[in-house]
């Protein structure tokens, strides 16, 4: 891990995502993501299934090559940065199958790695790894005047012209499916939404139907809420009472609340974050 830490913090963060992708990349955030989509008039989101572990040991090695490092050198990181567990479902696939031999024994094995969620490294690899086909969805996208963005597994599209409709809609999420099933990602058909103009549209949890982009009603309902509570009933008594298994894990939960609230409309997060500094903590 303190190796894929060196990786991540001196290899991976000084090397440019593209421009669409908001996530993992310094001074990218949810806010400038949503922003692009802000006005829109047809949005369509789309979730890619299994993200992290899509993608291949074999592609992150052609990161590392394209980085300019050498090919052994590039394989060795390659397998630093990826998991090959014995038992898998994507190990029935021919294509996540091993059919090179190596002279070193030592680096033979039946199955190809992949990127395991939650590793210091996965997050930019992904973005890296992505990069090419984030370009060519860019210019799909394009093409019928779409905005696009991704933000990790998320990748979301919008356009302001009232002459789109939902058969242009269908025919693009069609051979977007097809370009992303060419690279070996799939969609979450069940998280596919299509908002129309006049429907409600959010873009990560914000909503984008103004100008800039905005927290929803229910997010400051449950924020309101979280703080009353701890207000008039004390931090245990709402921590038992929201089945929290502990007092800290609930503050950590509740301050994280505030700073996403912050990074969106600073006035209101500051006012929140006030009456969070009251309450007598135990």
């Amino acid at each position: 891990m303190n190796v894929q830490r060196w990786i991540a913090k001196y290899i991976l963060n000084q090397v440019p995502v593209h421009r669409n992708s908001f996530a993992y990349s310094p001074d990218s955030t949810i806010v400038k993501c949503a922003a692009k989509h802000c006005g829109a008039q047809w949005l369509i989101k789309i979730d890619v299934s299994g993200f992290f572990s899509s993608l291949s040991e074999i592609q992150v090695y052609r990161v590392f090559r394209s980085l300019g490092y050498q090919r052994l050198i590039s394989f060795e990181m390659a397998r630093i940065c990826t998991l090959a567990p014995e038992i898998s479902p994507r190990y029935r696939f021919t294509n996540w199958q091993n059919r090179h031999e190596f002279k070193i024994s030592a680096y033979s094995r039946d199955s190809i790695g992949y990127l395991p969620q939650g590793a210091p490294t996965s997050p930019m690899l992904s973005n890296l790894i992505m990069r090419e086909l984030d370009e060519q969805i860019t210019r799909m996208s394009k093409k019928i005047g779409l905005q696009y963005s991704r933000y990790a597994d998320d990748m979301t599209f919008s356009t302001r012209s009232k002459k789109f409709d939902r058969s242009i809609a269908s025919k693009f999420i069609w051979n977007l499916k097809k370009l992303l099933i060419s690279d070996g990602l799939y969609v979450n058909s069940k998280k596919t939404v299509v908002s129309p103009p006049g429907a409600k549209k959010s873009v990560l949890g914000l909503l984008v139907d103004g100008s800039l982009p905005r927290l929803s009603r229910a997010f400051r309902e449950g924020l309101r809420q979280h703080l009353y509570y701890l207000e008039t009933l004390g931090a245990i008594e709402h921590a038992r009472n929201r089945n929290f298994e502990t007092v800290g894990g609930m503050r950590r939960h509740v301050r994280g609340l505030i700073d996403f609230a912050s990074m969106v409309d600073e006035a209101y997060g500051t006012q929140q974050m006030a009456r969070f500094d009251r309450i007598d903590w135990p």
